[in-house]
Parts: C-alpha cells; structure tokens; sequence
C-alpha cells in the first residue's frame, strides 16, 4: 500500500510561507506576549499601541490570527498583511523596504473605509469623507513627487480591499466558524489588483515631507474621521497590520516610527509586526507612544549547555502533533526525531515547518510509512548548507564570540546587528534575554575543534 498520500498531506500542512490559520493547529507558546495584549484589549480605557517584535519566522503572523479570533465579536478586527499587499497585490515586494509612513496610513483608511461599506449599511461614510482622503492623499503624493493616476474610484477599490482576505482580513462580530472561514479566505480579484496598481506606487516618493507638514497632517485628518465614524457608528476597532517585520534596514524602521509619529496618532487600537531592529537599536527604546513586546524564537537549546535540548522543544513536538493528529501519521515521526528537527530549528517556527515539509519529500520519495534517521539527517544537511551560505570571517568570528561569552550577551559589533537580521543570530527568552548562533552553524561551521558536532 502507498503512503504517499499521507505524506502530501503533511507537506502541504506544513506550509512556510502561511501562518496556522486552523486554530486547532496552534500549539500554546509559552513565551508568546499575545495573552498579555488580549488582557490589556479587555480594558476599555487602555490607550494600546503596540510593536510586536522578533525575527522574520518565529510566528508572528500565526499569533496575530490567535489575537484577531480572540477579539472577534468584541471589536471590529482589521488585519492588514502589507507584505502580502506588495508581493502578491502591487507585484513589488521590495516596496515594503522603502514604504513611507504617510503610505501606509492612506492604506488604512482604505482598509477602514472598505470594511465601512460591508458593515454600515444604515449609516454609510458620507461621501465628503471618501472625497477628503482621495484629495490629501494627492496632495501628499504630489508634494513627496510619488507617481500616481487619479482615474481610479477610491470608494470603489477600498469596497474591493474588504473581499481580499490577502489584503485585509476583518473579522466582523462573526461567531467563531466564520471568524475562521473569512480569515482563511486570501483571493485577490482582477479588478482590485489592477485598481492598486494604477493608483497607488508605494515605495516610490521622491523626497519627504515632515510629519508637521499641512499635507501630512490633512491626510492623516481623514483617515482618522473615518476611524471615528466607524468606531462611533459600529464597534471600536482594532487595527494588526502585519509585514513590517521583513524592513531589514535600521534606518528606514526608525524612519517610520522615531521620525515619524503619524502611526502612533491613529485613532485605534494598534498592534503592528515590527522590524527586530526596533528591538536591538538602541534608539528604539525613544519611540513614542508605542511600546514594544518580542515574540523571541523558542529556547530549544540551554543557556548553560547549548548542546542539550531545552524547554522549547516541546512545542514544536506539540506543533506537529496538533497538524496531523486526523491523520495516520500522527507519530510517523518518532518523538526523538522530532526532538532532533526541533533543536536544529533553532526554536524558529518557520524552519521547523521547512525542516517537517523537506523530510516529507524524502518519506514520499520512498514512499514508505516513517522517515528514516539517514532522511531526517539529510534534511538537516540540506538546510546546513543553505544556512552557511554567505558567511564571511568577519560574520565567523561574531558568532564564535557568542559562543565563547558565558552571558551569552548581544556583541558591539555591527555585524551583530545583521545576524539577527538574517537569523544567523537568534534572541531567546528564558531568564533575561540572550543570543546564540543558529544551531545549523555549530553542526559544522562553527563547531569546536576536535568536537564531533
């Protein structure tokens, strides 16, 4: 009998790119700040404007799903993915490097004014309102010299923006079945890609503008109109947005959040995916009117003893567990094994889910019911290879310094900076917070001499 089917299963469960967005797939994180912002959401006079930080790949995006169906029938949930916007919608996903903050909260108001027209069908947004943000985003993209046309319906392609879950996903006071049913749904229709795309550039302004400027603060006026409507007419909104975690430059984060303040003057409740570089400048720490939490990687390994599995490993075995537990391979990987892939991970959920789906290819190549070791260990190999590939003597000797620090304790060096950037170098959260090289390195490349790995 083949078990190939079953293993094509596992394959596409174990998805890289998309959050879990079953929630009977997500195992309980420990670490996760996402109980502690639900708590503070429950207060009805807390001002809460909050960065989520951490390194691309830790599951961040799978925590705001859990926070988006937490609030559900409480709040009007409005979950904007930009980088999915740039990448799928607008076909630029580097356009999030140089996105401007003005930019992104035009894309709110568009996203507010979208879900308006679903839900207030009593109490629509007066047109002057829809007329006000079409005019100051002009104005502002005239003044920051950003390429635009003015042939497109504003009103029209924000309608459009509430149908494309890959954009914006609201979760309208729906009961828990079809909370899960519109957060599943990602389809981008013709018409709305095309409408984006003509209308708006983002990424691409030519100069820019304080955020004292008349330009700025009348756009920002009219976003913030069409919050209060909707917020007066239907229910408090809570606004994720989610992508900015994938800005890799310091200067542009703290472009968009030191030397800019228009995000943080919405007025809303919002939790955004934040640029780990927000967490490690120490100029983040001035940021106004935000304050910052870190979804950190799970501690798969121990401080003392980096070579020994450490308490994080039982939720990725929980992880797996919860993916396949309807089908007859709940435990095809055997616990050790799994143990094995959870270490080497680094407690980065998105390596673990590569780690899963690559040792799937292997079983569904042979075609047989249970991976072998040899399988899971040229999985591993695999991911070692790519893992190393780039690394310099200089990046080498950064790591090695890591390793050599009892404290385990975040390196002066710039290049540190860019480690953890590109995960190289990864945060963990048990005692304070502390650093180690990712463990795919220390297999081979940055092993001790005379060690056997």
């Amino acid at each position: 009998m083949s078990h190939r089917k079953v293993w094509e299963d596992i394959y596409q469960r174990f998805d890289p790119v998309e959050p879990a967005k079953k929630p009977e797939w997500r195992a309980d994180r420990p670490h996760s700040p996402v109980a502690r912002i639900i708590r503070k959401l429950d207060l009805p006079f807390a001002d809460l404007r909050i960065l989520l930080a951490g390194t691309v790949g830790t599951g961040k995006s799978t925590e705001l799903l859990r926070l988006s169906e937490a609030r559900t029938g409480k709040d009007l949930v409005l979950l904007l993915d930009l980088h999915r916007q740039f990448s799928s919608v607008m076909g630029d996903g580097e356009a999030i490097q140089r996105v401007e903050a003005w930019e992104i909260v035009f894309l709110v108001g568009l996203a507010v004014l979208g879900a308006a027209r679903e839900i207030l069908t009593h109490h629509p947004i007066p047109q002057e309102h829809v007329d006000d943000l079409q005019r100051a985003w002009e104005r502002v993209a005239d003044a920051t010299k950003t390429p635009r046309t003015t042939d497109v319906d504003l009103g029209k392609m924000a309608s459009g923006m509430v149908t494309a879950g890959a954009v914006l996903l609201p979760l309208i006071g729906l009961s828990a079945p079809g909370a899960a049913a519109a957060a599943i749904g990602v389809g981008v229709t013709k018409a709305l890609a095309d409408g984006i795309r003509s209308m708006v550039s983002i990424g691409r302004s030519k100069t820019t503008l304080p955020d004292q400027d008349e330009a700025m603060q009348t756009l920002l006026g009219a976003v913030n109109v069409l919050i209060g409507h909707v917020q007066h007419r239907h229910q408090r909104i809570v606004l994720l947005i989610d992508g900015l975690d994938r800005i890799r430059d310091e200067d542009r984060a703290l472009a968009l959040f030191l030397r800019s303040e228009l995000l943080g003057q919405l007025v809303c409740r919002t939790i955004l995916c934040a640029p780990f570089a927000l967490r490690s400048a120490p100029g983040a720490a001035a940021i106004p009117r935000f304050d910052t939490v870190v979804l950190a990687n799970e501690p798969v390994l121990m401080k003392a003893h980096p070579d020994r599995l450490g308490p994080g490993v039982g939720f990725f075995v929980e992880m797996y567990r919860l993916r396949t537990q309807d089908l007859p391979a709940e435990d095809a990987i055997p616990r050790d094994l799994l143990e094995r892939l959870a270490y080497v991970s680094g407690g980065r959920a998105r390596d673990f889910v590569k780690l899963v789906r690559s040792v799937a290819e292997r079983v569904w190549t042979a075609d047989v019911a249970a991976p072998t070791p040899a399988m899971v260990e040229d999985a591993i190999d695999e991911a070692r290879r790519d893992r190393e590939r780039g690394l310099d003597v200089g990046h080498i000797g950064v790591l090695r310094a890591v390793m050599a620090d009892p404290l385990r304790q975040l390196p002066e060096d710039s290049r540190a900076r860019k480690l953890l950037d590109w995960g190289h170098l990864l945060p963990y959260p048990n005692e304070s917070e502390w650093y180690y090289p990712h463990p795919l390195l220390t297999l081979h490349l940055l092993r001790t001499p005379g060690s056997t790995g």
